[in-house]
């Protein structure tokens, strides 16, 4: 499997100098091998992601907040005949899914009428999209803590898996932190929220966000291969992030970067 980071950011894409290194785009995670394509949420990063001729592709929703849905209607293979995209949700289903996206992309709120129209999306429930992946990679979904619900991931290929865990509150509930924990047990990737730091929370409880330090701890506890932090804030420039990394960061706790792509074999 090949994943790459499309948009690393909460909130707001940020598309100023200090935050190059690291990217201003909001989520969108990609997750791909020669037979399919997954891809995580459709943040202001989505327009950047290529749809690729000749294998299946998957599109999943972790929530329906802006940061995670605004570049949905601008990538433009969507206006193109020669793509069909499965489209699901481990949150709601096909009924719910359809009136989320309608919600944000019909007017007034949007010129067009995205989900009516002549575009390339097979909306299904959860089940449906489990289904029809199931040739080429298994997904599981657990419940995440954050306003409004969100849906963690987990997606194996063979013996490898990817747990994706965005937006989440870590230590707000502690079952929903269970399901997180056994998901990650010895995975090859975690993908951790970490928008804030410990102290930045203190102010920030019920956000439906978790730290850095926890993402830390979080990986001696759950032994993933590795874990990479995205989601961060539209405030954390470049060198506050690289000083984070030399501060804190153990080595297989790493800063997702747009645009890096590396491999799970």
């Amino acid at each position: 499997m090949e994943i790459e980071f499309h948009g690393v950011r909460g909130s707001i894409p940020i598309p100023a100098e200090n935050f190059l290194e690291y990217g201003g785009n909001t989520t969108c995670i990609e997750i791909s091998s020669k037979d399919f394509q997954l891809i995580i949420d459709a943040g202001s990063g989505f327009k950047n992601v290529r749809i690729r001729e000749g294998r299946p592709t998957f599109l999943i929703f972790s929530h329906f907040h802006h940061d995670h849905l605004q570049g949905l209607p601008f990538n433009e293979a969507l206006f193109s005949t020669k793509h069909q995209i499965h489209v699901g949700s481990g949150l709601v289903g096909k009924e719910g899914l359809k009136e989320a996206l309608s919600t944000a992309f019909t007017p007034p709120l949007f010129p067009l009428d995205l989900i009516g129209g002549n575009f390339a999306f097979n909306i299904m429930n959860f089940e449906t999209f489990q289904a029809a992946a199931i040739d080429f990679f298994s997904i599981a979904t657990f419940p995440l803590s954050h306003p409004g619900g969100a849906a963690g991931y987990k997606i194996a290929v063979g013996n490898r898996s990817v747990v994706c865990g965005l937006d989440h509150e870590y230590g707000l509930d502690k079952e929903l932190d269970a399901h997180f924990h056994g998901a990650s047990d010895n995975s090859d990737l975690v993908i951790w929220d970490g928008m804030f730091t410990n102290s930045e929370l203190k102010n920030k409880q019920g956000w439906g966000h978790s730290t850095i330090e926890q993402a830390i701890a979080f990986s001696s506890t759950c032994n993933p291969n590795l874990l990479f932090i995205t989601h961060h804030s539209p405030q954390r420039k470049d060198q506050e992030l690289n000083q984070l990394t030399q501060d804190l960061l153990p080595g297989r706790v790493k800063f997702a970067k747009e645009n890096k792509k590396f491999e799970i074999s």
